[in-house]
């Protein structure tokens, strides 16, 4: 694996865990507000809980890459054995598979 797609996806998972730190503090709604002010509100604190999901579950993922970095797994397709592209790895930090096990992946779930 080149150096270049470890510390893109060192840099990326960095990123996304001081997002989710700043993420963190969901917004709260004042009772004591009128009812429109007090749906937006609650939207608010919706969007903030899906955007905190979403960066765990990214963190995560980048996680389990560093993971194979250090197993020397990192950038071969956990689906055929063969290289990830480096324009892929570069897109997607966090791919396991190679664009042909994907797009087979994702037919076989549909």
């Amino acid at each position: 694996m080149k150096t270049m797609e470890a510390t893109h996806l060192l840099k990326t998972y960095c990123h996304v865990v001081a997002r989710l730190q700043n993420e963190v503090a969901v917004p709260t709604a004042d009772a004591s507000s009128d009812f429109l002010d007090l749906a937006q509100s609650i939207e608010h604190q919706e969007l903030a809980r899906l955007t905190t999901t979403r960066l765990a579950e990214r963190a995560k993922r980048l996680r389990f890459a560093l993971t194979r970095v250090a197993d020397g797994e990192y950038g071969v397709c956990s689906e055929c054995g063969t290289s990830i592209p480096r324009r892929r790895l570069l897109a997607i930090p966090d791919a396991t598979t190679c664009v042909a096990c994907q797009e087979r992946l994702e037919h076989a779930r549909s």
